[in-house]
């Protein structure tokens, strides 16, 4: 009984022995468990670009649409529903807040309206998007900038409605600009006119709004006094749009005109010697004549002189007559009815003006057969 007690305890020892180094064995030859840590990252970029870790992107304008995108990944595999803040700082130092979850390819979206009416829009826009994964926080960042694009001022004068660089004194002078954004006419924003006199000193300061129609405009009067008025007249307009300084400069001149005397008929004339149209034997011809002056106004009372000479050379008429309030002197002649009157017949008209000037003016017109 004992022998066989030990041999039965032997076995047992060999077989447990057998097995400790059967573990021993797998212990020291089998696969070791990995511990490594896998591999967040956080990237964040719009749709211009920026891919990349704190990769600035491209250029914006006024009342564009940002697309601000963060792409959260481990392993090289995006992760779903996993909340990223998104800090955006606005040119002005102001701060917009947005918290939003990925989709199934990992992808978080804000976007942004950059719309000026809501603060400063222009300048540089920074955006930092963080993000936790297993306890670790992730960020980056991207800058782009938001910069105005083709805004456009344009200033000119105008004469009764009428554009025109040629005033008098006296005139009445309307000033308009017109502002626009990417061909669009811009409502609402302050121009500032600055017109100089023609020695240079300022004569008008005055900011106002552009209307509908995005025109902005000033109505002033030129003095009545040649001296300080002749010359040319400059104008400045300035204006911002979105951050944008805008500047036009236009002028216009304002000079003394050439008093002068035009004569002509109830059919045409109208001008320097110019034809006073056809007329018929024993038919009615009425003449006038039109004195200016040098500020651009019709005379009256001025003693004007009317001669008539016929196709034949002879002095058919010849007459003084009064301008009335209108600055028109008339007279009225009849063809005679003979055939020896067919032709030109030449009409001459002058008036003294002022010191030791003469003002004169010619027309023709034709007889012919009935």
């Amino acid at each position: 009984m004992d022998s066989r007690k030990e041999m039965l305890v032997a076995s047992i020892l060999a077989a447990s022995l057998a097995i400790g180094l059967g573990t021993i064995s797998y212990a020291l030859f089998s696969p070791t468990p990995t511990t490594a840590k896998l591999q967040s990252a956080l990237d964040i970029f719009t749709q211009k670009s920026g891919r990349g870790a704190n990769v600035s992107d491209g250029n914006f304008s006024p009342f564009e649409n940002v697309s601000i995108y963060a792409l959260l990944t481990q392993a090289g595999i995006g992760l779903e529903n996993y909340p990223v803040t998104f800090m955006v700082h606005r040119p002005d130092d102001s701060q917009i807040m947005r918290t939003v979850l990925t989709n199934s390819s990992g992808i978080a979206e804000s976007n942004l309206c950059l719309l000026p009416f809501e603060g400063l829009v222009t300048g540089t826009w920074h955006v930092i998007a963080n993000a936790t994964v297993d306890n670790e926080v992730l960020s980056d960042t991207l800058n782009f900038q938001c910069q105005s694009q083709e805004a456009r001022i344009d200033v000119f004068s105008k004469k009764n409605g009428v554009p025109s660089i040629s005033f008098l004194p006296n005139d009445t002078v309307l000033v308009e600009a017109q502002l626009s954004y990417e061909s669009a006419s811009m409502a609402g924003a302050p121009v500032t006119f600055d017109v100089r006199a023609p020695n240079g000193t300022g004569f008008l300061v005055q900011t106002t709004n552009t209307n509908s129609l995005g025109i902005a405009s000033v109505k002033f009067q030129i003095p009545g006094s040649p001296e300080s008025s002749s010359g040319i007249w400059r104008i400045f307009a300035t204006s911002e749009v979105y951050g944008q300084s805008l500047h036009a400069t236009a002028s216009f001149g304002c000079f003394l005109l050439s008093p002068v005397i035009d004569v002509f008929t109830q059919k045409g004339g109208a001008g320097p010697n110019t034809n006073g149209g056809y007329f018929t034997l024993n038919e009615s011809v009425f003449l006038y004549a039109e004195v200016w002056d040098e500020f651009n106004q019709t005379v009256p009372n001025q003693l004007v002189a009317f001669a008539i000479i016929d196709p034949n050379g002879t002095r058919l008429d010849y007459r003084v007559q009064m301008t009335n309030a209108s600055g028109i002197a008339s007279i009225t002649t009849r063809i005679p009815p003979d055939a020896a009157y067919i032709g030109t017949f030449e009409v001459y008209v002058t008036t003294g003006f002022e010191a030791q000037m003469v003002l004169s003016d010619t027309l023709t017109f034709i007889a012919k057969q009935a």
